[in-house]
């Protein structure tokens, strides 16, 4: 399966979701020169647990490791943007909004205080 999707030739990251020992990961990152995310499903009481074979990986592998699949989607979209200025440009445009939002935000605070 990586090798289709290496095989694609497009920006390409891949976002490993799986439960318990959390090892999909690292094998994917052993196997692929991409970009590997980790991002364990379930509820997060059991994250303590399960979470380690995603952290504490052998040496020569890097895969990232995030809790939340917003956190993963936003990493992954970090990664295309390196080579798409579509998506460097909507990344971009959702850290201004977030900087004006804020900015009013900041103001309305200050003035009612």
């Amino acid at each position: 399966m990586i090798s289709f999707y290496e095989g694609l030739n497009i920006p390409l990251v891949f976002i490993a979701v799986a439960g318990r020992s959390n090892g999909l990961g690292p094998v994917i990152s052993g196997n692929t020169d991409y970009p590997v995310i980790n991002c364990p499903p379930g509820p997060k009481e059991d994250l303590q647990r399960d979470v380690w074979s995603s952290l504490n990986v052998p040496s020569g592998l890097g895969c990232s490791t995030v809790v939340y699949p917003e956190t993963a989607a936003l990493c992954a979209a970090q990664n295309i943007a390196l080579t798409n200025y579509i998506v460097w440009a909507r990344l971009r445009g959702r850290r201004l909004g977030f900087f004006e939002s804020l900015s009013k935000t900041d103001k309305h605070l200050r003035n009612t205080h």
